[in-house]
């Protein structure tokens, strides 16, 4: 078979033409199997058929075999000289194409091919429709095949974006939980130091409570140690004058007005007599007391001496006119 009758032969199948010379010069002319096997191993230049075209039908306005009306019919143009065959050296046999000489060699064993000018029988009607049928069940599968494979990769895609969205939502929830316990922790430690600080001003509180109530006693036991000293000085007198025998005191009188009046009385004198020289200096009614300890001296006691009312050795009365 020529390659004219094979690109004739590819035509008549259904092929686009600049498809079919792209198939012929890419397999270099080795005949129609090749050929078809580079167009179905190429089938997205075949899907850029024209509307209202399909696979097995003529192209509209052409003839058939492809021939343009500046070639004759079996003519050979530059570049489509080709081998006719090829043969098997070892056991003489002829093969179409280069397919059909690698499945021979593929079951024979024999290695040793070469370029035949001896033409193979054109394939009958029956053998077209049979590779054309072949064809289009090859392109259906390898179609369904490219659709199966889009499909697993939109699946996997999918299955990538899903993966991609919850690593996303778990990073998200993750640093969320994280910012949570910093913001509990920081809430925990503020109100630690706030209970540390209340316990230090509680504490500060009750030590000065304590300090107030040690001060408080340690004036009451200085009072109380000044009243005894004061007391235990008063009994120390009073033992020491019990001892001296006073014969006579010196009394100093405050009168509301005017300088106190100072006089020696002699202890046994009464304090009537007091009074009587008190009179002589203070008009109006009056009685006399004294301050410590505070006594007012009444009618009763004017009759009583200066000892007995303890005004020995000495004394200060004070004129009362209220």
């Amino acid at each position: 078979m020529s390659s004219k009758s094979d690109h004739d032969t590819l035509i008549e199948m259904g092929f686009p033409p600049d498809k079919v010379a792209r198939a012929l010069k890419a397999t270099k002319g080795a005949g129609l199997q090749p050929a078809m096997d580079w167009l179905i191993s190429h089938p997205d230049d075949l899907e850029d058929e024209p509307a209202g075209r399909s696979l097995g039908e003529e192209p509209a306005g052409e003839p058939a075999g492809g021939a343009s009306k500046d070639q004759d019919e079996g003519e050979i143009q530059d570049g489509e000289q080709t081998a006719q065959s090829l043969q098997c050296n070892d056991c003489q046999k002829l093969f179409r194409d280069a397919s059909a000489a690698q499945n021979h060699a593929a079951k024979t064993g024999h290695v040793n091919f070469s370029e035949s000018t001896t033409a193979i029988k054109p394939l009958t009607e029956e053998e077209k429709q049979a590779k054309l049928l072949e064809l289009k069940q090859r392109l259906a599968e390898k179609r369904e095949l490219r659709a199966l494979q889009d499909k697993e990769d939109e699946k996997s895609r999918e299955r990538m974006r899903r993966q991609s969205g919850r690593e996303l939502t778990e990073a998200k929830s993750k640093m969320e939980e994280k910012e949570m316990q910093k913001l509990l922790a920081a809430k925990k430690k503020e109100k630690e130091e706030e209970k540390i600080a209340k316990a230090k001003i509680k504490a500060q509180i009750e030590a000065d409570k304590k300090e107030r109530a040690a001060k408080r006693e340690a004036a009451k036991q200085a009072t109380q140690a000044q009243k005894q000293e004061e007391a235990v000085a008063e009994a120390a007198a009073a033992a020491a004058a019990a001892k001296k025998e006073y014969t006579e005191t010196r009394l100093q009188i405050r009168q509301p007005t005017g300088a106190p009046i100072t006089q020696t009385f002699q202890s046994t004198d009464t304090l009537q007599i007091v009074h009587d020289l008190v009179s002589q200096h203070v008009t109006g009614p009056f009685k006399l007391m004294t301050t410590f300890p505070r006594k007012v001296f009444g009618d009763s006691e004017m009759q009583q001496t200066l000892k007995d009312l303890n005004l020995v050795p000495s004394a200060v009365l004070v004129v009362n006119t209220s």
